[in-house]
């Protein structure tokens, strides 16, 4: 009888340790988390408080690996005590930072509430490495033209606890260039503080000459303990080429004041790509006339060429002399411009005229001589 009465009380004292120690309950969504070496972990922890009295919980962390470092949070302060009211809850935060270097494996730790509660914590290191990082772009792909300038908007994110300067660069094919820029301004390597991510502007930029095709980008991103990769693809649809010449080659001529002058002139497509609505113009001195027949070509396959003509008069009154006239042809993806020297003339008939009036002043001399010469 005695032992039973024994037996019953310790239960009733073991129940009651039981319901005291489950007073404060802690509680986090996550206890079991993979992170890689260098990662900081952000837990949201909540301290729930299931007496009818207010009570006081002092926060440590226990059984912690060595080198691991970790930080307790309530709001804006650090906290190591923190009392809460009947049938109510607070919010911790937990950061833990995970060492740079560290082997792959399963850490344990505690969260506790001393006296009170326990909340086992479980930490996967997936990789082995000293420190990681991500060098990434939401779109590495693009297609344009040979002279198009590629730009792809990429950013790079430092997973260790500790700042890292990563020069950057690209393994190019000869005459393909690559810049990068962090904040507007072009950069060769860049500083970012642990667990912090920059944005990185690259632009890559083709040879004139390139081919039509697929054409694979490498770059990275390389500190003095890794380094990131980040694969770019660029596809060339093809070149865009127009060239304006003559059929000689001469970019001079004559005309005569106030009359038209033709001028037989070449568009070329020296590109890989066929042009279409390519336009024709001309600019002349003031009071000029200047024109293209036609004025536009619908469509200029690759490798070909068409004839068309410029045709200009000078003004009226042009002095003879030397003048230029500028002659362009372009479209949306190209241009060409040539400058064209004119030489204004005198007009024969003019010269004709001017003989025919000494003449009349010779002869009109001649006749008042002969006629009033002996008084």
């Amino acid at each position: 009888m005695l032992k039973s009465r024994i037996i019953y009380l310790l239960g009733m004292i073991l129940a009651s340790n039981i319901a005291f120690a489950q007073n404060l309950q802690l509680y986090t969504t996550y206890p079991k988390i993979s992170v890689s070496p260098g990662e900081v972990i952000d837990y949201n922890v909540e301290l729930i408080n299931n007496s009818s009295v207010t009570r006081n919980g002092r926060i440590s962390l226990r059984n912690l690996p060595k080198d691991w470092d970790y930080e307790i949070k309530s709001g804006n302060y650090s906290a190591e005590e923190i009392s809460v009211l009947p049938k109510e809850r607070k919010s911790l935060n937990l950061k833990v930072i995970v060492p740079s270097k560290i082997e792959k494996g399963q850490y344990r730790f505690q969260l506790i509430a001393q006296g009170e509660s326990s909340l086992p914590l479980t930490v996967d290191v997936n990789t082995d490495g000293k420190s990681s990082s991500e060098f990434n772009s939401p779109q590495t792909n693009m297609e344009g033209s040979a002279k198009s300038t590629f730009t792809f908007n990429a950013s790079l994110l430092n997973r260790s606890s500790e700042a890292q300067v990563y020069r950057l660069g690209a393994n190019l094919q000869p005459g393909w260039g690559a810049t990068f820029k962090v904040e507007g301004k072009q950069v060769s390597s860049v500083n970012i503080e642990g667990n912090q991510r920059k944005d990185v502007l690259i632009e890559i930029l083709p040879p004139e000459s390139v081919k039509k095709g697929k054409y694979t980008i490498p770059l990275f991103a390389q500190s003095p303990l890794n380094q990131s990769d980040l694969s770019l693809e660029v596809v060339i649809t093809g070149s865009y080429g127009l060239k304006l010449t003559t059929p000689e080659g001469l970019l001079s001529t004559t005309a005569t004041a106030n009359r038209n002058k033709s001028i037989q002139l070449l568009v070329k497509n020296t590109g890989s790509s066929d042009l279409s609505q390519i336009n024709l113009n001309a600019s002349a001195p003031s009071q000029w006339e200047a024109h293209f027949e036609p004025s536009r070509i619908s469509t200029l396959k690759a490798g070909e060429n068409q004839t068309v003509t410029a045709i200009i008069k000078p003004a009226k009154k042009a002095i003879a002399g030397d003048y230029q006239i500028t002659l362009d042809a372009k479209n949306n993806e190209t241009s060409d411009s040539i400058k064209f020297r004119v030489t204004v003339e005198t007009s024969l008939l003019w010269g004709w005229v001017g003989i025919l009036i000494i003449a009349i002043a010779v002869a009109l001399v001649y006749f008042l001589i002969r006629k009033y010469g002996r008084r």
